[in-house]
């Protein structure tokens, strides 16, 4: 009798021992769910104005197959985010783990290729400010946490106006670090400064020049009003000499009368 209890205590322990350990592996599938508050950290490294190119389709219009249908486009997202930082910087270790945890569930996930295409009408590329776009991220991380993965989605029709990408703010394409503000800046006053110094450079040979008609014209002027002078001066002496000769010859019709009487 105490060999029977023995082997049956043996017996229930393996199948507990077993249990447990099924139920950890599935719950070990999960993402784990303190690497969602890394996602604060995230939002406080980047500054709140930058703006981040992400494609995507809204809740209304994908329905239960949200997440299924954002998760790709969000991982290239997260991926070209990941290349603004350097190797050894804390933000891009924190972005590579969500990275991860896309991967693995997007691997998982069947005839996705199919139903994109399905919805491929439906997708819009927008720029998602700081907070947005971490708000985003939460929540499609919360979906893939509670396995909110429909099989069957409806396809509502394609809307009649293509969607367009949002214009975004001078300010919002600011890069992550300052210096790169600065010299970006500079950049663009240097070709502003080179442009007015030529277009000085080119304004005074064209005062020379007009300064130089100028002075033609009014050289040729003096020098016909000196031509003219010499004329009118010899004119004015005849005609002042003129007088004299007309009384002398009078003054001698006088004598002569005076002789004849």
């Amino acid at each position: 009798m105490k060999k029977s209890k023995s082997w049956i205590h043996v017996c229930v322990h393996f199948l507990l021992f077993i249990t447990l350990g099924v139920h950890s592996d599935r719950l070990n599938i999960n993402p784990v769910t303190d690497d969602i508050a890394k996602l604060s950290t995230l939002r406080q490294n980047i500054p709140k104005d930058y703006l981040i190119p992400l494609e995507y389709i809204p809740k209304e219009e994908a329905g239960m197959c949200w997440m299924k249908l954002n998760i790709f486009y969000l991982e290239e997202s997260l991926e070209r985010l990941s290349e603004k930082f350097g190797n050894v910087s804390s933000n891009k270790e924190n972005i590579s783990i969500f990275i991860q945890i896309l991967q693995e569930q997007r691997v998982h996930m069947q005839d996705l290729n199919d139903i994109m295409l399905d919805f491929e009408c439906h997708y819009r590329e927008e720029r998602f400010d700081t907070n947005q776009y971490f708000d985003f991220i939460e929540d499609l991380l919360r979906a893939v946490e509670n396995k909110e993965d429909a099989h069957d989605c409806d396809v509502p029709p394609c809307p009649t106006s293509p969607l367009t990408e949002e214009s975004p703010t001078p300010t919002s394409n600011a890069p992550l670090c300052p210096n790169d503000c600065k010299t970006s800046q500079q950049q663009r006053l240097l070709p502003e400064v080179v442009e007015r110094s030529l277009l000085s450079l080119l304004f005074i040979p064209l005062l020379a020049i007009v300064f130089l008609l100028v002075w033609k014209v009014r050289s040729r002027r003096n020098q016909d009003g000196v031509q003219q002078n010499p004329a009118e001066e010899g004119l004015t002496g005849t005609e002042g000499t003129a007088p004299p000769l007309d009384t002398e010859i009078s003054e001698k019709n006088m004598l002569n009368v005076i002789e004849i009487v």
